[in-house]
């Protein structure tokens, strides 16, 4: 069609993704670069395939049919589409009818809700890890000097810190009887730094989103630690081995909705997650925490969202 030709310029300009397909077939006769960006997909490739391959949700196609042969539009429907590699985003999708060189045509056009979620997720994550990496920074110093206390990377307590906190924790249950347990997380897919391809971004930023999703997943009398450079470790004062299973899963589940870039490409955030607790006659955190230790390398054998138990 001439009028494609002529339009095509404009197309390109459009801030978000535009594709016009035929009414009956869906088939994708022109595209701007940003909806074969978003779809995975060369815009070569992209034209004469159908819209409707594209939908997460098949029974979608129905609905959007249905819905233009009532109200000749649909605008800004929240959905799910599917890029030519498989992977899931939401979109905001609108969709009307028009006539182009007499010949009725259908213009698609939707826009990447995803990052826009993760921004939001991300800031917010950001600020409340700054209001409470300030009440530690605080406490540190009604302590006195605490060297090496605190992990400067990701605003969480260093293992020397935890060490006091953990003998206070284990006196104190035994004093009241009360209840003691431990959760170790490990990142499974940290990003390695390579010279002259990696500057640390994209390891400094899962392992500040992990602490920041420790963090807020906790009580204030919870105790979240680093452990090494790509786990945490958290103390639950009076919490048994379910309270502290029912964290693990909400941690790991969390985890898995966040995504980070590493030299170009995206990846899921992932984590396996060891448990265990303060037995009976101990009075120390040291065998509570050997045992989060065995629990770790169990569930590291499994890979990402296994959680291993070692009451």
């Amino acid at each position: 069609m001439e009028a494609l030709q002529i339009l095509q310029p404009l197309f390109d300009t459009v801030q978000g993704s535009l594709l016009l397909t035929e009414p009956e077939s869906g088939r994708i006769l022109s595209s701007n670069q940003l909806a074969g960006i978003l779809l995975a997909c060369p815009h070569n490739e992209l034209l004469g395939r159908s819209i409707y391959e594209f939908l997460a949700d098949k029974e979608d196609e129905n609905n959007i049919r249905q819905e233009l042969e009532r109200n000749n539009m649909i605008y800004n429907r929240g959905m799910l589409l599917r890029t030519a590699t498989g992977r899931s985003f939401d979109v905001q999708l609108s969709v009307r009818k028009v006539m182009l060189d007499g010949v009725e045509t259908q213009v698609f056009s939707f826009m990447d809700r995803t990052e826009a979620k993760v921004m939001s997720q991300l800031l917010d994550f950001e600020r409340q890890l700054v209001e409470r990496s300030l009440n530690i920074v605080r406490s540190l110093k009604e302590d006195g000097d605490q060297q090496d206390n605190e992990d400067k990377l990701t605003g969480v307590i260093g293992m020397h810190r935890l060490m006091t906190m953990a003998h206070n924790e284990t006196t104190r249950a035994r004093r009241y009887g009360a209840q003691l347990s431990g959760l170790v997380l490990e990142l499974v897919n940290v990003p390695e730094m390579v010279p002259k391809e990696d500057d640390g971004s994209a390891y400094n930023h899962l392992l500040r989103l992990a602490s920041s999703l420790c963090l807020q997943s906790t009580r204030d009398s919870d105790v979240v630690a680093r452990r090494a450079e790509g786990s945490f470790i958290v103390l639950l004062p009076n919490t048994d081995m379910t309270g502290a299973n029912e964290l693990g899963r909400r941690l790991i589940k969390a985890l898995r909705q966040l995504t980070f870039i590493y030299q170009g490409a995206e990846h899921q955030a992932a984590a396996c997650v060891g448990l265990s607790a303060l037995r009976q006659g101990e009075n120390s955190p040291t065998a509570l925490l050997d045992r989060l230790d065995q629990a770790l390398g169990k569930a590291r054998e499994g890979g990402a969202n296994y959680i291993i138990k070692l009451p």
